[in-house]
């Protein structure tokens, strides 16, 4: 089974762009090694963003494509809160 990186990355809550890697990985561990060196160059190109990486099969990247073709935004699986949250302090 092939499998395909997709990095997701944000700007804002609001701005997010996916960008789908041409490399076909033949397994999931192959394509997450891949990632981990993404993750560290992402991270210091664009270090006020947020982002994620996901090792899709063929066929949930086709319905991933198609979601995105057809106006679909991405999004982060677990994005940071949007406001700061009240401090606990006493």
């Amino acid at each position: 089974m092939n499998f395909t990186m997709v990095m997701i990355i944000c700007f804002s809550t609001s701005v997010c762009q996916a960008i789908f890697d041409d490399t076909k990985f033949s397994s999931y561990e192959s394509c997450y090694e891949s990632s981990r060196s993404a993750v560290s160059f992402m991270a210091e190109m664009y270090p006020d963003s947020a982002g994620e990486i996901r090792c899709l099969t063929g066929e949930e990247m086709a319905i991933y494509k198609e979601y995105i073709d057809q106006g679909g935004k991405p999004q982060l699986t677990n994005p940071e809160p949007e406001e700061e949250l009240p401090s606990t302090d006493a």
